[in-house]
């Protein structure tokens, strides 16, 4: 189905496929309903988050997406960040900057991808079965033939569903990498969708500088900055009494051998430092997604 035929269809489903299955009436409350908040009750008393593609009805996708055509995914592999932090912050983090940016765009987030690459040039399916890199188990990568598939099909089903923008979060940085380049290849959109790619430091580094506090490397894997990020997510995914124990620990680590300030400054590692730097990198991506659409700031 081209683009077109998929817009036309979009538009007889909300006027007339919506309005004959639940009548007029009823999509005039749903609009009011929307207008009201972010989050609406289910029959078990639930909230359902109205941003979330997997807690929308067909009619409420169709809703949102006419309201505010912005679709926002997010990816990352379940990575090693350290004894102290729990295994799928990449994606994770980057999913709830994605919903926190889509409360103040409107739009649609699609559930996390938990797929990205390992290495710097990512790594193909060949040289991972090869067993001559280190890919720090339990940590789970795929090659970056897979996830170049997976992400630009994602892209074209996104356009092919009529988003104007489409905002591509690497949660992790060879999958962040990856979505530049493959961007790059694109001029920027494919047809009528601009898209947006970034990574999780990319609206943040001023904060993570002035964070610092002696820190030589305060943007290194699994830092003060990501621990933060992760403790917000929920303080039960981090403890920080673990840090210390890094390097004697038989599991393979990519935070051995990192130098003591910089384990101090994990250990200083906050709910609050991690608020702010989610908080910052939704804002200042909601800004790009504004700009993107031509909309003033509201």
């Amino acid at each position: 189905m081209s683009s077109i035929a998929r817009r036309v269809f979009i538009e007889r489903s909300i006027g007339i496929t919506a309005g004959t299955a639940l009548g007029l009436g009823a999509l005039t409350a749903l609009a009011a309903e929307k207008k009201s908040g972010e989050e609406k009750p289910s029959m078990d008393g639930k909230m359902r988050n109205m941003h979330k593609w997997q807690d929308l009805r067909p009619e409420e996708f169709l809703r949102e997406q006419e309201r505010a055509p912005v679709v926002y995914w997010a990816c990352g592999p379940m990575e090693d960040h350290g004894l102290q932090n729990a295994l799928g912050m990449d994606p994770c983090k980057a999913y709830e900057i994605c919903l926190r940016a889509a409360k103040e765009t409107g739009g649609i987030v699609f559930p996390l991808v938990p797929f990205a690459p390992a290495g710097a040039p990512p790594l193909s399916r060949e040289e991972i079965k090869s067993g001559k890199h280190q890919l720090f188990p339990p940590s789970l990568f795929v090659s970056v033939e897979l996830c170049r598939g997976i992400y630009m099909e994602l892209f074209e089903s996104m356009a092919a569903l009529g988003f104007r923008v489409c905002v591509a979060f690497g949660g992790h940085g060879p999958a962040a990498s990856l979505l530049r380049k493959i961007t790059e290849e694109l001029g920027g959109r494919l047809e009528k969708m601009a898209i947006i790619t970034c990574g999780s430091a990319t609206y943040v580094k001023d904060l993570m500088k002035r964070e610092a506090h002696g820190d030589p490397t305060p943007g290194a894997h699994g830092g003060k900055w990501e621990t933060s990020m992760n403790m917000a997510l929920g303080p039960e995914r981090v403890d920080l009494s673990r840090v210390q124990h890094i390097d004697a620990s038989p599991i393979p680590s990519q935070l051995k051998g990192r130098v003591p300030a910089h384990l101090k400054a994990i250990e200083e590692s906050s709910v609050a430092f991690g608020e702010e730097l989610m908080n910052t990198a939704a804002r200042r991506l909601a800004d790009e997604v504004r700009k993107s659409l031509g909309w003033v700031k509201r």
